[in-house]
């Protein structure tokens, strides 16, 4: 079923304004003659003598509007449109009258006087100039206030899109800072196998490195992703950092199956667990512990990134010290939250209960779309 055109809703509208102008024009001169002479007008005839009036308004109405576009009322043109509107107005009316005062008089028998048509058209624009004018005004006025919504709503549209793509301008360029960062410290540990000549193991680095950044590609386009997706993005970046630490890293994710297709930020994990491996892992000779945990809790989701480093005080020393400083990683990573969720998300790091350092996200649990609830 096809809609019909705006021209066609537009001229429908119009004709059904003026014909339910015209029905209570001809209710209206049936009960006068009916008060005034003591026999009602038979309804046919009143609305014979109203109807052609309402629908001479209706096809006037589009070049009453048009008249309102050709003559505005702007700032140092008003003086003349308003001139201009007036004449045409006084004419539009008086040849109206005109027109009305020849119709009843082929449509209503004769008085016992009658006057000349133009006489009673001239008496009849005496009386009517103001009501019939206000219509004129009426019609303009109307056509204005549509005209001023109209743009307003495009203007705050256009508003609206640009801050959009203002915030998503924003949120890629904080994405895009990240990059280069996980890069170096992918790169740093190829560099550190190349110098210890263990060349098979650089050669399977810069594979699994090749399918980080084929993800990350892939994933340019998106500020929002499934949690599976995010954590299978984690385990290939862990896989090549035990490369590099070997077996002074121990790792685990723990998430419920019920939380794998919720919608988070893309690579929102990886500043959290780059920062628990250099300041909680790296610093440190003996084996290191890393967690990394997601949960429903009620409408929310939680991200867990957890370390058992020595946290922040506690004799943590400078790493521990670090860890506490907002670097880009962790910066970026709370910026990007707040333009994507605003005042609905939470982004804490602190020392865990049983010790360590530990960073905790909270944000809305929202299915992903089922486009992408089959991907890996």
């Amino acid at each position: 079923m096809t809609r019909p055109s705006p021209h066609r809703i537009r001229w429908g509208l119009i004709f059904a304004v003026w014909t339910g102008y015209g029905l209570l024009g001809a209710a209206q001169e049936h009960l006068s003659y009916a008060l005034s002479r003591g026999t009602p007008l038979p309804w046919w005839t009143a609305l014979l003598m109203q109807m052609p009036l309402a629908y001479t308004w209706a096809l006037a109405t589009p070049v009453i509007l048009w008249l309102g576009r050709r003559f505005p009322f702007e700032r140092g043109r008003w003086p003349s449109s308003v001139a201009i509107h007036l004449a045409i107005c006084l004419t539009f009316v008086f040849l109206l009258d005109l027109a009305y005062a020849f119709h009843i008089s082929n449509l209503l028998p004769p008085p016992p006087n009658p006057k000349p048509v133009f006489t009673r058209a001239v008496q009849f624009f005496v009386v009517w100039v103001l009501s019939d004018g206000l219509l004129y005004w009426t019609i303009l006025s109307v056509s204005y206030a549509v005209e001023h919504y109209r743009r307003f709503r495009e203007r705050e549209l256009t508003a609206s899109q640009l801050e959009t793509q203002l915030v998503q301008a924003d949120l890629q360029a904080l994405k895009m800072q990240l990059h280069p960062h996980f890069l170096f410290n992918a790169l740093h540990t190829i560099g550190s196998l190349v110098r210890t000549g263990d060349r098979d193991t650089a050669i399977r680095v810069v594979a699994g490195l090749g399918d980080l950044l084929r993800r990350v590609l892939d994933g340019a386009a998106q500020q929002e992703v499934p949690l599976k997706q995010e954590l299978e993005f984690i385990r290939n970046y862990l896989d090549i950092e035990q490369v590099r630490f070997r077996d002074r890293l121990k790792v685990a994710i723990n998430a419920d199956p019920d939380v794998l297709d919720a919608k988070v930020p893309h690579l929102i994990l990886q500043p959290l667990v780059e920062n628990a491996i250099r300041h909680g892992i790296a610093p440190h000779l003996s084996a290191g512990y890393l967690m990394v945990g997601a949960r429903r809790v009620d409408d929310r989701l939680q991200l867990v990134v957890r370390d058992d480093g020595p946290g922040i005080g506690n004799g943590a020393g400078e790493a521990g010290a670090a860890a506490a400083r907002p670097g880009i990683g962790l910066s970026n990573t709370r910026a990007r939250l707040t333009r994507l969720y605003g005042a609905d998300c939470e982004l804490e790091v602190g020392n865990a209960p049983d010790g360590g350092l530990e960073a905790r996200i909270v944000l809305p649990f929202r299915l992903a779309h089922a486009e992408w609830q089959g991907e890996t």
